[in-house]
């Protein structure tokens, strides 16, 4: 709607926010808003640890984490009883490694 040749106040968020909600292009060098929780690890059991430390995670955390879970599935590391696991998935939680 407009208003003396003016877009109505709103319209503009309305506008962004179908773009956002329906998947046009960003603007060059603009990263894409995703939900909050896709980078929790209690929710993406089913992910790849390696996939999701390199998607969720910063590089320094590679440094803790026992090697021998990068393979394995969120949902593994958290329900094995191994300390190795226990220990991958306190790092996975820990807010240091966030990006």
């Amino acid at each position: 709607m407009a208003v003396n040749g003016k877009p109505a106040r709103g319209a503009a968020a309305l506008v962004l926010a179908c773009a956002v909600l329906f998947g046009a292009p960003t603007a060059a060098g603009a990263v894409p808003l995703r939900p909050a929780d896709a980078c929790v690890a209690g929710e993406n059991l089913g992910e790849i640890a390696n996939n999701f430390i390199s998607r969720c995670r910063k590089g320094s955390i590679r440094q803790a984490f026992p090697g021998e879970h990068y393979g394995d599935t969120l949902g593994y590391v958290r329900g094995c009883g191994l300390k190795s696991c226990q220990t991958a998935w306190k790092l996975l939680n820990d807010n240091r490694f966030k990006k």
